[in-house]
């Protein structure tokens, strides 16, 4: 009897702790739902919604005016550049020298405001965006809630949805109704 006792009780012992190895513990049985996934092109809504389409035509009419500007100022340099070449022969080496230093300089001081306004314009751009993505968000957070969609995907994370899944016609439409344009403000 000792014999068999001492075999079945630690066999009952081990088997106890197999078994309790294999409940997992009452955290771990937390069940999840049913996934309702929804579906939306945010590229499509970013390229047909009035805001966006607004934010690129205020953007195209600076930068046109911003070339405009430029190319007078690109046309007086070539002008100032020719003159120099042409004044090279009757001038002295150390004037002409001087001369090329300065024009150097309102060439570097025009590049220089080259790039510091497409900074500011592409701030513009990126500042006014981040509105309407603000704004997107909170609108398919909505539409989710009220389809009760647990989650949602976009277009290009998925290969293939059913049509009745996308929600972008929905989000195109409540993000002409809550934010038609945005202002965009350039940077001093």
């Amino acid at each position: 009897m000792n014999v068999a006792r001492k075999i079945i009780v630690p066999t009952l012992a081990a088997l106890a702790l197999a078994l309790l190895a294999a409940v997992p513990p009452a955290s771990a049985q937390h069940k999840f739902g049913t996934p309702v996934i929804a579906v939306v092109d945010v590229q499509l809504v970013l390229q047909t919604a009035e805001a966006p389409k607004g934010i690129r035509a205020q953007l195209q009419k600076v930068q046109s005016t911003f070339q405009q500007n430029f190319q007078g100022k690109n046309d007086e340099l070539k002008k100032l550049d020719q003159d120099l070449q042409q004044q090279r022969s009757v001038l002295a080496a150390d004037a002409f020298q001087k001369r090329q230093h300065e024009f150097e300089q309102k060439v570097a001081e025009a590049q220089r405001d080259v790039e510091d306004r497409r900074n500011k314009i592409q701030t513009a751009y990126n500042n006014a965006m981040q509105q309407v993505e603000t704004v997107v968000i909170q609108i398919v957070e909505q539409i989710a809630k009220e389809s009760g969609a647990n989650i949602v995907l976009t277009k290009g994370q998925t290969i293939y949805a059913q049509p009745d899944l996308d929600i972008t016609p929905e989000v195109i439409k409540r993000l002409n109704a809550k934010l038609p344009s945005v202002a965009v403000a350039l940077p001093k």
